[in-house]
């Protein structure tokens, strides 16, 4: 929910996809018994699901950045584009398998992906506001995309994913910027318990299916003067928070007492 940093994290997100492509040869060809993972997300009603977006690093075609002084130093050369997740069936489930051993003149190995995921904008609570996207990445190696996708850090995990997890439509409401803006709060990812990163060892399949809350909408507004912000829940309840994060606890017991499934 880093509403406030976006403009950073779209440059961070072009350097990434553009920054080495006229230096380095960015053809993939995995070979016949490359490792892969399969990473499937299943579609609730109101949702967009965006293209993946995919990092791949090479150790044998190197790159250059530059520190605070403009001095270059060598690191990994970059390999990042986007690829459509493919419907499987006449169900709601989308699918795309990645082969980690990317093959090539360069020896890509698969560095990280990212799956984002939006409300659509056909449902009626979208209108007049700025949506912003849910995001899970998931790191191969170091140094992979950008902490700017209010994931958290990440989460050390080994063997298969099946990501289960509560979202509520999140509404900010902001007169500094005189915008109000849309999400999905699925619990303050500071904390490990509630992070959507993930740093995979012997990962061969993941599995995400959010459970979309539309019904339940908490509100954040700012106060008149210098403050806390006010949460106002789905049951008329409300609170002063610290930040920007209303109580996920408190929303899950509303979604409990009436009567929602996970």
């Amino acid at each position: 929910m880093n509403y406030f940093n976006r403009i950073n994290v779209i440059v961070l997100t072009i350097a990434l996809l553009c920054g080495c492509r006229d230096k380095t040869d960015q053809t993939l060809s995995p070979p016949d018994n490359a490792r892969r993972v399969s990473v499937s997300f299943r579609m609730p009603e109101g949702i967009t699901l965006m293209p993946m977006q995919i990092l791949y690093r090479s150790e044998k075609c190197m790159d250059k950045s530059y520190n605070s002084s403009f001095e270059s130093y060598p690191v990994q050369g970059y390999n990042g584009f986007t690829q459509p997740f493919v419907r499987q069936g006449m169900g709601g489930l989308w699918q795309i398998s990645i082969a980690i051993d990317g093959g090539g003149p360069c020896q890509w190995q698969l560095n990280s992906l990212r799956v984002s995921f939006r409300i659509a904008d056909n449902i009626p609570l979208v209108k007049g506001k700025e949506v912003i996207e849910t995001s899970y990445i998931f790191d191969f190696g170091d140094y992979g995309l950008s902490d700017g996708y209010g994931t958290g850090r990440a989460k050390e995990v080994s063997g298969d994913l099946d990501l289960k997890t509560d979202y509520f439509p999140e509404v900010f409401i902001s007169h500094l910027f005189n915008q109000t803006t849309l999400n999905l709060f699925g619990g303050n990812t500071g904390p490990e318990k509630w992070r959507r990163r993930f740093r995979l060892r012997n990962t061969q399949t993941i599995l995400i299916e959010p459970v979309i809350h539309f019904d339940k909408v908490v509100t954040l507004t700012p106060p008149d003067a210098p403050g806390k912000l006010t949460a106002i829940y789905p049951d008329g309840s409300s609170e002063k928070i610290p930040h920007i994060y209303p109580s996920y606890e408190k929303l899950l017991s509303i979604r409990s007492c009436n009567g929602g499934k996970r």
